[in-house]
């Protein structure tokens, strides 16, 4: 009786998903709107035209961008929103929105900041990511995925995905192609050097899409209809639920874990991939989660809307 009781327990035990506190805050100049890590660099932009160069071996903040205040329509004078950044061998790239509600874009290298676009094109730029040294992809607000020569200035493409606003867009490990997600239930996969769209997700999410994310041969998306779908291919895919809307996901290198927004406390379930099962709980965080980054297997940086980064450890 005894013996039983004691598996009794641990079964129980097992059956929970352990729960996790961060291990490490980094704190950003000002409200994070975006952030990437790139080794041990952590780029960070915030809802105050302030983007933050940190570095994490060093553990603390190394270079810091600092767009000047412009006037809104009320007279008042405000700084610009960051809404994408990115960065590669030493380059950094960001999209600012002004108070048109147009976007900038910068590129900044060595210590010098470089407008390419400004108001004057009307673009809704919403996110970019880097091709490679010389090319990086837009994402707009209203949907269209384009490619753009950083030496040029030039535009090599534009292609309209649907009617629907953007959400999210990833790239793939060797960057042939891209999977776009917007605010309804399908996932765009796009030949990058082409535009061309070679397959939809559309089986199993029933609402807008959120976040996305691809690894391993593995597609994540999460959104409004509180589904977390991982997709093999467009019709081979596995299910769970959240109990909120799905604001952010993420997966591992290997995708063998995945993590998302589970609840309206913003708490993040960590699950394995095949069974589905819930491993992990992360708590710490207080508002509506942006993003997160499984940058390691058992590593992730999350973010929310106030000014701290949260790192976690699941070992």
């Amino acid at each position: 009786m005894k013996l039983l009781s004691i598996l009794l327990l641990l079964f129980f035990i097992s059956s929970y998903a352990k729960d996790i506190t961060p291990y490490r805050y980094v704190t950003a100049s000002e409200a994070v709107s975006d952030f990437i890590k790139v080794g041990d660099t952590l780029i960070i932009g915030t809802e105050e035209g302030v983007v933050d160069i940190y570095d994490l071996k060093e553990d603390k903040l190394v270079d810091k961008i600092t767009l000047p205040k412009v006037k809104d329509i009320w007279g008042e004078y405000m700084r610009p929103l960051i809404f994408s950044v990115d960065y590669l061998d030493g380059k950094l790239v960001f999209v600012v929105r002004v108070m048109s509600g147009w976007r900038e874009f910068y590129v900044y290298e060595n210590r010098k900041l470089t407008k390419l676009i400004d108001v004057s094109q009307r673009l809704t730029l919403q996110e970019v990511k880097f091709l490679d040294k010389y090319r990086v992809i837009f994402a707009t607000m209203g949907n269209e995925i384009m490619l753009y020569n950083l030496n040029s200035k030039k535009f090599i493409y534009k292609i309209e995905l649907n009617q629907a606003s953007f959400s999210d867009f990833v790239l793939t490990e060797d960057k042939k192609y891209i999977y776009s997600a917007d605010e309804s239930p399908s996932i765009s996969k796009i030949q990058v050097e082409s535009g061309k769209i070679v397959q939809k997700f559309n089986k199993a999410n029933k609402r807008d899409i959120f976040s996305i994310d691809y690894k391993s041969n593995l597609l994540l998306s999460g959104g409004k209809d509180r589904r977390v779908i991982l997709y093999e291919t467009p019709d081979k895919y596995k299910m769970t639920k959240g109990e909120f809307f799905v604001y952010a996901v993420g997966l591992n290198p290997k995708a063998t874990k995945a993590a998302f927004v589970k609840n309206e406390i913003d708490d993040i379930s960590v699950i394995d991939t095949k069974s589905l099962k819930e491993i992990y709980l992360l708590k710490g965080h207080k508002q509506t989660i942006l993003k997160i980054d499984f940058y390691k297997e058992n590593e992730i940086i999350t973010a929310d809307e106030a000014n701290r980064l949260m790192f976690w450890k699941l070992e």
